[in-house]
């Protein structure tokens, strides 16, 4: 919807489980306390789920927006190993994303953030609490979301 969305209070964000983001081949994985100090977009994706291959590309926006503001922009791919090792390289090479993509092999940092629905997008403050969550692709571009975004960035 275009409504703006008003930024919940700070007392009503529940804290995150430092879940592993790993790195392409393994290599360069990350927590998600290392991300403390921005506001990060987490999505949640997979090959298979059309509306987030959709979706991705309305981050590249935001990422040239607000990234120097301190937005952070972390995709966590769900696909199966082979698949992720297959298919994910070569679609991130071809889209030119801006950000790297991390992966969830063992399925254990969607199974610690509840992960139901694809594409899931949860928005962190810059203390790593959970502020909105977004299920199903949703237009990350909009005017919305980019003030949204914009107010707690500036918190």
């Amino acid at each position: 919807g275009d409504h703006a969305e008003d930024v919940p209070p700070i007392d009503k964000r529940k804290p995150m489980p430092d879940i592993l983001l790993v790195g392409e081949g393994g290599t360069q994985s990350k927590k998600l306390s290392d991300f403390k100090g921005k506001v990060v977009l987490l999505s949640v994706w997979a090959s298979w789920c059309t509306p987030c291959l959709v979706e991705l590309p309305s981050f590249m926006e935001l990422h040239e927006k607000l990234a120097d503001q301190g937005l952070a922009i972390v995709p966590l791919n769900v696909d199966e190993p082979e698949t992720a090792a297959q298919f994910v390289p070569g679609f991130w090479k071809t889209r030119k994303f801006p950000f790297p993509t991390f992966f969830d092999p063992q399925k254990e940092a969607s199974a610690a953030l509840e992960v139901q629905t694809l594409p899931t997008n949860l928005i962190l403050d810059k203390a790593g609490r959970l502020v909105a969550q977004g299920l199903g692709a949703n237009d990350w571009a909009s005017e919305t979301s980019i003030q949204f975004l914009e107010a707690l960035l500036k918190e």
